[in-house]
């Protein structure tokens, strides 16, 4: 962080240090819900007797469950505010993962896990939302972004604890020890004070300049207080739903839905949740080589984010997006050929193994890195908020139906077959990345606005 970067006069207040923590646990128990069921699947199978499509169901459950956080996440946070919305987000993950662990049956399990993922859906929306409201400027892109990063790490440490309870079994304890740090999650949420942006729309400007001089401190509070007292709500009702398909706006409306269904259509979520499974039944050996090369995966996947999040500002994000996509399409393309060409067998498992490791590569460097920065600068400021709704409630749901019929595909057609049609996807993408999409990097935002 540069002296440019960061305000000259003070470090960051304490109060934006506890907001920064709590965007980073939020992250991390989003990625830790997504990575801990790769390795709990595995003993999950035989103890509550599924099949291949309760499985499947059950990996899902977490991406329904997030979908429908979208659709209430938003209302919820305008009318009891941010930090209740947040707190309330780590309330119910913790009764999901209680209801998981002492599942009896698959019906139990799959209603455990959809109360998980209403939990950590409504954190996606209110995490990054709260921070964006309460962080002062000159870190608040960074901020957003540990988001991010933090939800990569969450996925590693949810692939390490598999890996520590291999030995056991106990899918149980597994999911149990998330426990820990939702708990951290809601004790944090009620030490934060209510965003200052929210106390102002409700008539408490008091508060909002006392929270603002807590979070930004001196005169930069006075200075964003005197501009939030400046606004109106003529920006708000400019941002009526029909908007989004109106000339001037639909092209770019469409182009980051068609980024949000994209980026899920290439298999991410759906091959970080399963890797354990596929890796096993590719013939990587015993239960713990299929976890340990979990782990890698999910190593990989942090380490090549740190370096996406370096290279953005650096490099741009169409030329990430096109070398993400265009290298995410060959990984999967090998891995199809891999399971055309081989049977099941250690030779298949490790080349299994390393296809995967290449896609979390390119992914994490290119879609991963790319695609909710590309949706906001691509939507005009009338229609942002609503846009960025829709885009993730259409990426959220079509997680959650790949994720739905995955092992279903895998059944009929192979995982030659299943990893072609994500190959497909993957190549639109490449495509979308290539003709419309923009590049943004360096440009103000109503630059970008008057390109569409």
């Amino acid at each position: 962080m540069s002296d440019v970067d960061m305000p000259r006069h003070n470090t960051l207040p304490a109060t934006a240090w506890l907001a920064i923590g709590a965007a980073a646990l939020g992250g991390m128990l989003y990625g830790y819900d997504i990575g801990i069921i790769a390795g709990a699947l595995v003993f999950m199978k035989p103890a509550l007797s599924l099949s291949a499509s309760e499985m499947s169901l059950i990996v899902a459950a977490v991406l329904g469950g997030g979908s429908l956080a979208t659709l209430i996440g938003g209302p919820a946070a305008d009318r009891f505010g941010r930090k209740a919305t947040l707190t309330l987000a780590g309330l119910v993950f913790i009764v999901g993962v209680v209801v998981t662990v002492v599942a009896g049956g698959y019906s139990g399990a799959l209603v455990g896990r959809l109360i998980q993922g209403i939990g950590v859906g409504l954190i996606t929306i209110v995490v990054p939302l709260y921070m964006v409201e309460v962080m002062p400027p000159a870190v608040r892109g960074r901020s957003v972004t540990l988001f991010q990063l933090c939800l990569t790490f969450g996925i590693l440490a949810g692939y390490l604890v598999g890996y520590l309870f291999n030995h056991s079994g106990d899918w149980r304890a597994m999911f149990a020890t998330a426990l820990i740090p939702a708990a951290a999650f809601v004790l944090l949420g009620l030490a934060l004070p209510k965003s200052p942006r929210w106390l102002f729309k409700q008539g408490r400007a008091n508060e909002a300049r006392a929270v603002l001089g807590r979070t930004h401190g001196g005169a930069e509070a006075e200075t964003t207080f005197a501009e939030l007292a400046s606004q109106t709500d003529a920006d708000a009702a400019a941002g009526r739903w029909s908007l989004l398909l109106a000339p001037g706006y639909r092209k770019a409306f469409f182009l980051a839905l068609a980024i949000g269904l994209l980026n899920q259509l290439t298999g991410i979520n759906t091959l970080l949740q399963f890797n354990t499974v596929i890796l096993d039944q590719s013939g990587l050996g015993s239960g713990a080589a299929a976890v340990l090369g979990s782990v890698t995966v999910g190593l990989t996947n942090f380490v090549v984010t740190i370096i996406g999040l370096v290279l953005i500002d650096r490099v741009g994000r169409r030329p990430l997006l096109i070398i993400g996509t265009a290298g995410s399409a060959i990984a999967l393309v090998f891995m199809a050929l891999v399971h055309v060409l081989t049977t099941a067998s250690p030779l298949q498992g490790y080349a299994t193994l390393a296809g995967l490791i290449g896609f979390v590569v390119f992914f994490a460097i290119g879609p991963g890195i790319v695609v909710w920065l590309a949706i906001s600068e691509v939507l005009p400021l009338a229609i942002r908020a609503k846009g960025m709704a829709v885009a993730l409630f259409a990426n959220s749901l079509m997680s959650a139906a790949l994720a739905a019929v995955f092992m279903d595909i895998v059944a009929l057609a192979g995982y030659a077959g299943a990893f072609s049609l994500l190959a497909v996807s993957v190549l639109l993408y490449l495509l979308v990345a290539i003709f419309p999409l923009p590049e943004t990097k360096g440009r103000k935002l109503e630059e970008i606005e008057r390109h569409f």
